[in-house]
């Protein structure tokens, strides 16, 4: 049986197996006005330099100064999951792409080019993200209930370093909220 271990107080966690540790961590986010909760969960997770981190809680965060780098060997086949609990369906994502600390540190690490998007209603598609640090909406081809897990298939190579990084990604349930309402003012769905 899978045995937790806190890394953070209440936030990160390692899962453990036996005496191995399973390469997946995650970050726990409370209830907002959308959701009862939340995890990002990560396939890996590039080891603390110069006191950085780069864990799941970056891909939440918000703050360009920070993001999650995988720590595997290579620049692909890592992924972030994102596990939903009580939320309304969603269809989209926005994606902050890189590291976007700074122009150095944006093209010095690798980031992520083509993904597979795959979700607990059966949903697999690839999409290809843009080499920009801006915000890019991905709507999906249909709903996800309880989770969705974007795979890094291919990647813009880094200048510098192998680790691939990736500032943001986040479900748009404020966009989903604004389509019940249009919904419910209209009567059509857009």
């Amino acid at each position: 049986m899978a045995q937790i271990k806190r890394v953070i107080p209440a936030t990160l966690v390692a899962m453990t197996l036996g005496t191995g540790v399973w390469a997946e961590s995650c970050f726990r986010i409370g209830a907002t006005q959308f959701i009862n909760g939340m995890q990002y969960c990560v396939s890996s997770v590039l080891a603390s330099q110069s006191g950085n981190s780069y864990g799941p809680d970056k891909l939440w965060d918000g703050n360009n100064a920070t993001a999650w780098c995988e720590g595997a060997a290579g620049t692909t086949g890592e992924y972030v999951a994102l596990r939903v609990q009580g939320g309304p369906p969603f269809q989209r994502l926005v994606f902050d792409n890189g590291y976007a600390k700074s122009t150095k540190a944006y093209t010095r690490n690798a980031r992520p080019r083509l993904v597979e998007i795959s979700t607990d209603t059966g949903l697999r598609f690839t999409q290809t993200l843009p080499d920009s640090p801006s915000a890019t909406v991905v709507m999906m081809p249909g709903y996800a209930e309880r989770w969705v897990q974007i795979r890094i298939l291919d990647v813009y190579p880094g200048t510098h370093y192998r680790d691939t990084c990736l500032n943001g990604v986040f479900i748009d349930f404020e966009w989903e909220e604004m389509q019940l309402q249009m919904q419910d003012q209209s009567g059509k769905k857009f």
